[in-house]
């Protein structure tokens, strides 16, 4: 008994005229927009994480290894801007499309199983060896962004 009430609202209630459903469809056209348009934030967020990583990666390769330097430090400072601006950054957004936050992550994790890799790679071919230029670093972390500015680059013209 009780669907039989639920039906009769549906029933009854009144159909839109076509120029309400014109209206109605172009709304939620703009909203639609505007949701794809908020996956530009997350393009600027892996933008942080690009910045911090090559800063860090600039400071490390032109700091001294003997003696007291203040690279450490500095690299954390850079390291908790980027979280932060992200997060201020992440607030921002009210709403994300399903395909900018499956982009966003996946491109998280393939950066860092890149990056991984980078570093193993690096390693293994005495790349980083005490014996080798310092700039060598810096070429490796050159090369460990390339997913995160391929995400950020599909991620901005998504939107």
């Amino acid at each position: 008994m009780e669907s039989l009430g639920h039906d009769y609202g549906v029933i009854d209630s009144p159909q839109p005229t076509a120029e309400q459903a014109r209206t109605a469809l172009e709304e939620a056209g703009r909203r639609a927009a505007e949701v794809r348009r908020s996956d530009r934030q997350l393009a600027w967020m892996l933008g942080a994480v690009v910045a911090a990583y090559l800063f860090a990666g600039a400071v490390i390769s032109v700091s001294s290894h003997q003696g007291t330097t203040y690279s450490g430090a500095a690299v954390a400072l850079m390291l908790a801007t980027a979280i932060v601006a992200s997060v201020v950054i992440g607030l921002r957004i009210r709403a994300y499309t399903r395909a900018g936050i499956i982009l966003y992550f996946s491109t998280i994790i393939a950066f860092n199983v890149w990056n991984a890799a980078v570093t193993g790679v690096s390693i293994l071919t005495r790349f980083w060896a005490s014996g080798q230029p310092i700039y060598h670093f810096g070429m490796s972390v050159a090369v460990g962004v390339i997913p995160p500015v391929i995400g950020m680059i599909v991620l901005a013209r998504r939107a």
